[in-house]
């Protein structure tokens, strides 16, 4: 009796249990749906049946994942399959005198494959795969493929660039991922996004304002599940600003053949370094360029030519833009002056004479001259009717202190009359009326005296009142 009652239990239940592996060698005996033939249509009718799905998936330890099978089932998301000798279920729902019962660590053992429906969906980083018997509608769990989650990698390049310039977005290091989305934020406001895919995985981006930009990226996988590690990085832009020029020139009037300095050693950029800066020298057109690419960018030179000059300096910086345009001038003033002279000259003889005087004037220096002038003195008064002293000829040289206007100097002098041929010693006194660096208009006083008289009273001492031109 005992084993006749074994044996119809073990046709009830349909499996025999043999190394913890239950062989299923007969289906559609205790079935979960009572319909000969169940279809698709029977199975999106599972609301009816969601209290027993309940119970089973809680037998089976699965109740989380109920909801994404019925889901499925009502989406109508099924497909065709079969089952056949050698299939593995991790667990199978059927029912027994209607209560539902749940058989683990199944294997297939019937003789022939039967029509089944499997439904697939994806959960917490897992691919569930569930056959349902078309002869009974045993649900049952098949396959659970477990899938690595998303790792996102950014690298954004370079991390300093100028605005205006795009950076590199690169996910392409990233795992397990079909998308990505990279948010762009400045001073913590997210101001853009850039979405990339694994067959896309290089963006770019272009920021038009400087600042410090966040870049945080997130990438999913074909589920939509997004990682969960710090994928951070950022880039630092920068505004090109101008550079600023400095200009200094010293002294701004020379003589030919002295220093001039043009100084640009105080300019700047203020985000970067300079290139050089370049010197254009101008008088009725270019008269020489010269660009200086190191510090501290001093140009110094002793012009040859006299005249007016204008100084323009740019600066340039390492990404070869330009400042605006310093300016400066300097004078360099021609060293010697032709000098015509004329006045009335008298003597203690007494005479009057007209001088004719033509003359060449050198500058030293800033402050002194030197002074070359030849005479003729027509006698326009002797010192009595029959007086046959006649028209002296003059030949001096003098050297002057003559800061500005006001002059002062002395020298000496031939004095060279019929009769009479003298050596002078000569002062002389005046001031330009008119004065410009390359015309004057001056008046003067002038003693002079022969070296022979100096121990002795003076016969002919001479003193010129006059007036000249320097041109």
């Amino acid at each position: 009796m005992r084993i006749k009652a074994l044996v119809v239990l073990l046709s009830i239940f349909l499996v025999i249990p043999l190394y913890s592996v239950t062989k299923i060698e007969r289906l559609g005996v205790h079935p979960f749906m009572k319909k000969r033939v169940i279809t698709p249509e029977d199975l999106r009718n599972i609301k009816k049946y969601e209290a027993d799905l309940k119970a089973g998936f809680e037998m089976a330890g699965a109740s989380e994942l109920l909801a994404p099978f019925i889901e499925e089932i009502k989406a109508g998301r099924i497909w065709d399959s079969e089952l056949k000798a050698g299939d593995t279920v991790k667990w199978m729902l059927f029912k027994e005198r209607g209560k539902v019962k749940v058989v683990t660590d199944g294997e297939i053992a019937i003789k022939k494959p039967i029509k089944a429906y499997r439904v697939t969906f994806f959960k917490d980083l897992k691919t569930y795969d569930f056959v349902i018997p078309s002869i009974c509608a045993n649900i049952s769990l098949m396959n659970v493929t477990e899938h690595p989650a998303p790792e996102c990698y950014l690298e954004v390049s370079p991390g300093r660039i100028e605005v205006g310039n795009p950076v590199i977005l690169d996910l392409c290091k990233s795992k397990n991922w079909v998308k990505g989305v990279i948010k762009v934020s400045l001073g913590g406001k997210e101001i853009s996004t850039v979405e990339a895919t694994k067959d896309d995985c290089k963006k770019t981006f272009t920021a038009n304002e400087p600042g410090n930009y966040k870049f945080e990226a997130t990438v999913y996988e074909e589920h939509e599940i997004a990682s969960t590690n710090p994928c951070v990085a950022s880039v630092e832009y920068w505004k090109n600003l101008p550079p600023q020029c400095d200009l200094k020139v010293s002294p701004e009037k020379v003589l030919t053949g002295e220093e001039i300095t043009l100084d640009a050693s105080g300019s700047s950029d203020p985000e970067g370094k300079l290139k050089g800066v370049k010197f254009t020298i101008k008088s009725d057109g270019v008269v020489e360029e010269k660009t200086i690419s190191e510090p501290p960018y001093v140009y110094k030179f002793k012009p040859a030519k006299a005249g007016s000059y204008k100084v323009e300096l740019v600066a340039i910086d390492d990404h070869d833009v330009s400042s605006s345009t310093c300016e400066g001038s300097y004078n360099v003033l021609r060293r010697g002056f032709f000098l015509a002279e004329t006045g009335i000259m008298s003597q203690a003889d007494p005479r009057l004479f007209l001088p004719l005087r033509f003359g060449y004037q050198y500058r030293l220096n800033q402050n002194y001259r030197v002074a070359g002038i030849l005479g003729y003195n027509i006698k326009i008064k002797g010192n009595n009717d029959e007086d046959e002293y006649g028209n002296p000829f003059t030949a001096d040289i003098l050297f002057f202190y003559q800061p500005e206007r006001f002059f002062i100097g002395a020298g000496t002098g031939l004095w060279l009359v019929k009769n009479e041929n003298n050596l002078d010693f000569i002062v002389k006194a005046g001031y330009e009326v008119y004065y410009t660096d390359n015309l004057g208009v001056y008046l003067f006083l002038e003693g002079r005296i022969p070296y022979v008289n100096f121990d002795e009273k003076s016969d002919r001492g001479v003193i010129l009142f006059g007036g000249g031109v320097r041109f």
